[in-house]
């Protein structure tokens, strides 16, 4: 059975607006603890923006939670981020890690960086190798996800190839919402992939998020395909359809249970 957490993205309605946050993290911790989830993945806005970030590790504990996974915001980007602007993100970055004790961290790799853009492409090799040496206790976990490296699926493989860390690995999602470019794609990277972000979207509407067993990409044949390879993997919850709304329309008990439900879909794969 796969281990699945839940992001906290997914409880969110704030994630895309200037606003990022609607609720500080530590409200609905306690509601995410009775929902019976224990492993986080934890959207980073809800560490930097929260009134005390200092105070979070204690919640988490008192209420039984572990923040397994940081989804990180840190830009590699050469283009965006200078080296000093690096470093200063890379210790901010060590020192959020020691605080709450991440096992790993999800990056973009490379936002806005076109896969066949050699000279970026370098400096965001040599900057992932300098994090995950900096941190090797720390897996590393590279998300497919659209507009960056990552619309290249085979570049991004020999991204990670190329580093031959064993502490840098595939975050599979589709970085096409459609079903057959999502399986090419996981055959493509699947010996890489260590970890899945689960959602799902209309096939006839990419924008519109639905549940994991109804959308236009099959998350039972992406598993297949992966145990096929022999890949060990984890999982978790980004998305669920009943919190993609406006802030004022968020219901946080009810897609609490809708999350519940999905993980069940999922471990019935």
């Amino acid at each position: 059975m796969v281990d699945i957490f839940l992001h906290t993205i997914a409880l969110e309605p704030a994630r895309w607006t200037p606003q990022r946050v609607s609720r500080p993290l530590a409200e609905i911790l306690p509601a995410i603890a009775r929902a019976g989830f224990r492993q986080l993945e934890v959207f980073e806005p809800h560490l930097t923006l929260a009134p005390d970030e200092a105070a979070l590790p204690a919640v988490f504990s008192s209420l039984g939670l572990e923040p397994v996974m940081l989804s990180s915001y840190m830009n590699v980007n050469p283009a965006v981020t200078a080296d000093a602007a690096f470093e200063r993100d890379a210790q901010a970055l060590e020192a959020r890690v020691r605080r709450f004790g991440f096992r790993k961290i999800r990056l973009f790799p490379g936002p806005g960086v076109l896969p066949t853009d050699e000279p970026l492409i370098a400096t965001v090799q040599a900057r992932l190798a300098a994090l995950a040496r900096r941190l090797p206790e720390v897996e590393f976990l590279l998300e497919s996800h659209d507009g960056s490296i990552a619309d290249a699926p085979e570049r991004l493989v020999r991204l990670v190839r190329d580093l031959a860390l064993p502490n840098v690995a595939i975050l599979f999602q589709p970085t096409v919402f459609e079903a057959q470019p999502a399986l090419r794609q996981v055959e493509c990277q699947a010996p890489w992939v260590r970890h899945l972000h689960l959602q799902n979207r209309a096939a006839n509407d990419k924008s519109r998020f639905v549940r994991l067993a109804e959308g236009g990409v099959s998350w039972k044949e992406i598993v297949a395909k992966l145990h096929a390879h022999g890949a060990q993997v984890s999982a978790t919850l980004e998305f669920v359809p009943s919190a993609i709304c406006p802030v004022e329309a968020f219901d946080l008990e009810r897609s609490l249970a809708e999350a519940v439900e999905e993980v069940k879909v999922f471990q019935s794969l």
